[in-house]
Order: C-alpha cells, then sequence, then structure tokens
C-alpha cells in the first residue's frame, strides 16, 4: 500500500476513534453530571445534526478552493477545543453549543477526507480506496464505543474527554504530514456531471441517514418492550457495525458480484431488514435483522461515495453526499419517533420497510433508464 495511503488512513482511524468515545460519551456526561432527561437528550442529540444538513456543502465547496487539508486539521483541532470545553462545562446550554461545534467540526472534515480519496485514487482502484476508507473510520468508531465502556468503569467521566483529545492530536500529526492536493482545475472546469445521478446519489444516501439513525435511535426501546435484554440490544447494535465494516472491507470484491444494481440491491436488502424487525422481534429475527440491515448500509454508503467521488469539484460533491446524510439524519428520529408514539413502537419499522421497498423501485428505475440512454 501506498504510504500516502497509510498516513492517511491512521488519521481517519485516529480520529474516529475518538468520535467513538464521544458517541456515547456525551449523553452519559448529560445525565449523570445535569440530570438531563429524555427530551433534554433528545434534544442534545438532534443538534449535531442542524450544521450537517447544510455546512458540509459549504466546506465541500470551499475545500475545492483553498485546498483538503487546512479544513481538515481545523475541523480537527476545532473538535479538540470541543472535547475540553466539555470538561468545563456547567450547563446544559453550553452542552448544547459544544454539540453544534461538533457537528461544524464533522463538516470540515469529512467532505474534505471523501474528496482526497477520490484526488489521490484511479478509477480502477477507487472502489479499494473507498472501501478501505470506510473501514478506517467504521472500525475506529466502533473501537471507541468499546473503549468507552470499558474505561467508564474505572476512571472519572472527564478522563475521556481528555482521550478523546489525545486522538485528535493523534490525527493531526498524521494529517499534517500529508501533502494533499487537489483535483485537476481542467477537469473540474471542463466535466459536466450528470444531474440525475447527483439526484439519485442523494436521495438514497439521504434514505440512509434516515433510516441508520432512526434505527438507532429508537431500537433500544423496541427490543426492550419485546423482551431482549440490554446486554443483547448492545450485541445487536454492535452485529450493524461489525457486517457494514466487513463489507467496507471486501467492498471491492463484493462491486464485481452486485455490479451496478448495486443502489436497488441496498435498498431491497434495508427494507428486508426492518420487515423482519417488524414481523419477528425475537433474538434470531433482530439477528437476522442486525446482519441485513449492516449489509444493506455498507452496500449503500460505498457504492454512493465512489459514485460521487467519479465526478470533478469532489469536495462540492462529497459535501452533498454528507449533506444529504445529515438531512435523513435529522428527519428520521423526529418523524419516526412520533409514529412510533402515536401508532405503535413496531410501526416505524414497517415504514422503513415500504420505505426501502420504495427507494428500491426508484433506484432500479433509475438504473433503467440510465441503460436505455446508452444505446
Amino acid at each position: 500500500m501506498d504510504p500516502l495511503f497509510t498516513r492517511f488512513y491512521i488519521g481517519v482511524f485516529a480520529i474516529s476513534v475518538g468520535f467513538g468515545i464521544m458517541t456515547p460519551l456525551v449523553p452519559l456526561f448529560a445525565t449523570l453530571k445535569f440530570l438531563a432527561n429524555e427530551l433534554e437528550l433528545g434534544i442534545i442529540g438532534t443538534l449535531v445534526a442542524l450544521p450537517y444538513v447544510f455546512a458540509p456543502f459549504i466546506f465541500g465547496r470551499m475545500s475545492d478552493r483553498i485546498g483538503r487539508r487546512p479544513l481538515i486539521l481545523s475541523g480537527i483541532l476545532l473538535y479538540l477545543l470541543t472535547s475540553f470545553l466539555y470538561v468545563v462545562s456547567t450547563s446544559l446550554e453550553q452542552i448544547a453549543i459544544l454539540r453544534i461545534l461538533e457537528g461544524i467540526s464533522f463538516s470540515m472534515v469529512w467532505p474534505s477526507t471523501e474528496a482526497f480519496v477520490g484526488d489521490i485514487s484511479r478509477c480502477v482502484s477507487r472502489n479499494r480506496a473507498v472501501g478501505l476508507y470506510s473501514v478506517s473510520w467504521s472500525s475506529g468508531y466502533m473501537l471507541g464505543s468499546m473503549i468507552m465502556g470499558l474505561m467508564v468503569y474505572f476512571i472519572d467521566l472527564t478522563y475521556l474527554f481528555f482521550l478523546v483529545g489525545f486522538m485528535m492530536v493523534a490525527g493531526v500529526g498524521a494529517f499534517f504530514s500529508l501533502k494533499i492536493s487537489n483535483s485537476d482545475p481542467e477537469e473540474i472546469s471542463s466535466a459536466r456531471p450528470s444531474r440525475s445521478l447527483i439526484l439519485v446519489v442523494s436521495y438514497v444516501m439521504l434514505i440512509w441517514g434516515f433510516s441508520i439513525l432512526s434505527f438507532f435511535s429508537l431500537f433500544p426501546s423496541y427490543a426492550t418492550k419485546n423482551g431482549i435484554s440490554p446486554s443483547m440490544i448492545g450485541y445487536l447494535i454492535g452485529t450493524v457495525g461489525m457486517v457494514r465494516t466487513a463489507v467496507f472491507f471486501f467492498f471491492s470484491r463484493a462491486i464485481s458480484f452486485v455490479g451496478s444494481t448495486t443502489m436497488p440491491v441496498g435498498m431491497a436488502l434495508l427494507s428486508l431488514s426492518m420487515f423482519i424487525s417488524w414481523a419477528s422481534p425475537s433474538e434470531i429475527g433482530l439477528f437476522a435483522s442486525a446482519s441485513i440491515l449492516g449489509l444493506s448500509l455498507g452496500l449503500l454508503y460505498s457504492h454512493s461515495l465512489v459514485l460521487m467521488l467519479s465526478l470533478p469539484s469532489r469536495g462540492l460533491y462529497a459535501g452533498i453526499f454528507e449533506s444529504s446524510i445529515g438531512l435523513g439524519e435529522l428527519l428520521g428520529p423526529i418523524i419516526m419517533g412520533y409514529f412510533g408514539f402515536v401508532v405503535s413502537p413496531s410501526f416505524p419499522y414497517i415504514c422503513l420497510s415500504s420505505l426501502g421497498g420504495f427507494s428500491s423501485l426508484f433506484a432500479f428505475l433509475f438504473l433503467t433508464r440510465g441503460q436505455k440512454k446508452r444505446f
């Protein structure tokens, strides 16, 4: 592997470990230190997604103009500052502001790192590059959450924020040594990207964000109501991440098998997963559902990112890619949570299954239309 890629993947992994620690740490910190209730925790969780709806688009486009590295480093340093500010926070209002800063930090980092993958990978190796990049952040997030769960029994919560800061420093060290160049300006100015492709990929990632955060937000309560133990719920959620990471690792092989039908197949798998959660909320059924969901999420994310990175002005389109996820993550828990409260706890799953089925048909029709245009 190219040493440039190796250092890049190490940097992505390091900051993702920090992000993974912070994900469960902040709501736990708000609960124990400020006695936050469910509504306050929900609001705090949503605030990360607010800037992520529009800011990735802005920063992604900016990275095309001023370069990837300045924005990556600025985003990491902002997150470093934010992690330390949590330690001295004195109210839930301050926690809310820091969550918004987290969303801004993510908006600076992720579109630029994704665009960098497109910049230094040729078309023939882009599937592998995207797969390994996805493994880096996905495995980092998983390890971070595990570290938080283990260390919280041995040290004070505030020390974990310093651990997050250490991972950000490691990330700065890895990225600072990289010479990150952008796409060829002539390529950017002359290419004419397909608007329909951008629309479909944006829609797919909106549904991706809508579904994944709805699932992670509602699943623990739904599983508990169906007699699943807390430890088993943790294993089931971990199964989603493990299968997703495995798909990322083998993506270059998987794409050669699934080919251009990846989006309709991925959406069909999403539909099947949610249908099983609705129809068979037992340990076996939910394990099958979690496994299929991880497969779906891995295929849809990697394939959609490869398509976006095949376009010029990669920072711009990586920003659109991430903003679509952010919009889905903002809307999903609110809408599905309302349906679960008003109708029944199982109703969101049949809704998500129907949405996946419709989206599979939509992606298939787009694919068929694109093939007709070629002949």
